[in-house]
């Protein structure tokens, strides 16, 4: 899986620097995020990402995170269409709609800092949502930003604390899922999935506090996720289709 690397060009977010900056919903809209084959998820968006996705743990580098699988192949997201949108009616993960903003933190600051990727094109002086208004205090639309990268990063640590405690509990193994692409058979690697049959296993008090805590449903939605995988399948299929397709009207015009 390909780490995921959205922000090219990160800055400190400034009230002096920053007063007219506003920013504008770009054309190109999610196209920072087409080569990104996977995506940090928070456990919160398990029951509407496993509908999508193929939901898997990777770690254990500073402990299990959740991802979603959105690519099959290195460098290619298969839900960012030509024109740079979001696949319509697929689930969009926080992560991204976070984008340009993320929050920084510094060792030993227990604050975080509001920064924002200078590369992004919707950024200007001209239209879009103000980020600062003419005294240099912060707008009303920025700070429901700060609101969504705050509870976005609680819903993290949450997440992790999740995939921390299934790891305790022994549930999590070297996954692979399998598909069919253009009828040869492939596997996946490289992340970790929950093994059913510990899960079952289980004492009853275990399984009643990862039920009590919300948990137990999170990982049957990761356990059905992971069927989604034939579905990007799909999605690939069609992508090299239309690849086909343009090359074979690219060479007729010559």
């Amino acid at each position: 899986m390909k780490t995921l690397l959205i922000y090219d060009d990160l800055v400190t977010l400034n009230r002096d620097q920053h007063r007219e900056l506003k920013l504008n919903a770009s054309d190109a809209k999610f196209a920072f995020a087409r080569e990104t084959n996977s995506v940090l998820l928070a456990a919160s968006e398990l029951p509407q990402a496993a509908l999508d996705f193929p939901c898997v743990f990777i770690g254990p580098e500073g402990g299990h995170s959740l991802a979603a699988l959105i690519g099959l192949r290195d460098h290619e997201n298969l839900f960012v269409q030509p024109d740079g949108l979001w696949a319509r009616g697929s689930y969009l993960p926080a992560f991204f709609r976070r984008y340009p903003f993320v929050l920084a933190e510094t060792d030993g600051d227990p604050t975080f800092t509001v920064c924002l990727d200078r590369a992004y094109p919707g950024l200007n002086t001209e239209k879009g949502e103000a980020l600062f208004d003419a005294q240099g205090q912060e707008t009303a639309w920025l700070e429901e930003v700060k609101r969504f990268l705050v509870t976005f990063r609680q819903e993290m640590t949450l997440s992790r604390d999740f995939a921390n405690h299934l790891a305790t509990l022994g549930l999590l193994e070297d996954g692979v899922i399998e598909y069919t692409l253009n009828g040869e058979k492939t596997s996946l690697r490289g992340f970790k999935t929950v093994n059913e049959d510990k899960l079952r296993a289980l004492p009853p008090e275990t399984l009643q506090d990862l039920a009590q805590k919300g948990w137990l449903g999170l990982v049957y939605a990761h356990l059905l996720s992971i069927n989604q995988v034939q579905r990007l399948a799909l999605r690939l299929d069609e992508r090299q289709a239309l690849d086909r397709a343009e090359a074979e009207t690219a060479l007729s015009k010559h």
